[in-house]
């Protein structure tokens, strides 16, 4: 049973108009970004690089973001829903098959997003290197993490407050990752408060090697690793809570 919701699920995101409609906004913003490689000041087809990945995480996050909210949410308004639950089907595997076809979605749209960006680059002349590609699989994992996020506030509040949740906890995923180089401002005291908190939220950092792949420098297995460890023990978790707070609410 989960995998029929996850392929009802997978199918319903793709044909999502909010889907298709930032992969088009996806694929027209790397179109212009070489406009910014011919004024910025450095190598154009660095900068042009720098910003074709780095609106594959923004955008990749939007996707994942507008979609997470609003699946549960169409699930209640179309009453399909209550059809689903009114067979022998543990709240559990609802949720995980959410997830999963949602996160198959999702996977299809980065692979489509990195094929468009490695493409436009090879097109326009710029260097396209083994590690870009390493870092658009972390970049996947980074939107998968968020697309767990978003299903997770889904389930505490209303999709619109769970967007605006979902934005503001990948605002700040990223910041945690720049604390190692605010600590020593901070006392004793305050540096373990601001660990605390820190380990709240995600740390969207360790997916970031988008920045050292342009430049071509190599990602040590061991740190690999590590991120997709990360990732996936911060999906489990979410999901998990989500699972939790699903049981308790009243449909």
């Amino acid at each position: 049973m989960i995998l029929v919701i996850a392929g009802a699920t997978f199918r319903e995101a793709l044909r999502s108009r909010t889907f298709a409609g930032l992969l088009v906004i996806y694929a027209v913003a790397v179109a212009l970004s070489r406009a910014v490689g011919w004024i910025s000041a450095t190598d154009g087809d660095i900068v042009t690089t720098d910003v074709v990945f780095s609106l594959q995480s923004v955008i990749g996050v939007l996707v994942a973001v507008a979609t997470g909210t609003a699946l549960m949410h169409t699930e209640i308004l179309q009453k399909t829903l209550y059809t689903v639950l009114s067979r022998p089907l543990p709240r559990w595997r609802f949720v995980v098959g959410k997830f999963l076809g949602l996160a198959g979605a999702l996977a299809v749209g980065q692979l489509a997003m990195l094929a468009i960006g490695l493409g436009y680059l090879w097109a326009t002349g710029a260097p396209v290197q083994r590690w870009l590609l390493l870092a658009g699989l972390l970049t996947m994992v980074e939107v998968l993490v968020m697309a767990a996020v978003s299903l997770c506030w889904t389930a505490l509040s209303t999709p619109l407050l769970a967007a605006v949740l979902g934005l503001a906890t990948y605002a700040l995923g990223h910041a945690v990752a720049t604390l190692p180089e605010l600590m020593h401002h901070l006392s004793g005291p305050q540096q373990y408060v601001a660990c605390a908190l820190a380990s709240l939220v995600p740390n969207l950092g360790m997916f970031t090697y988008r920045n050292q792949a342009v430049y071509g420098t190599p990602l040590p297995l061991g740190d690999l690793l590590q991120s997709l460890v990360y990732g996936a023990a911060w999906i489990a978790l979410l999901v998990a809570i989500t699972i939790a707070m699903f049981r308790r609410k009243q449909l």
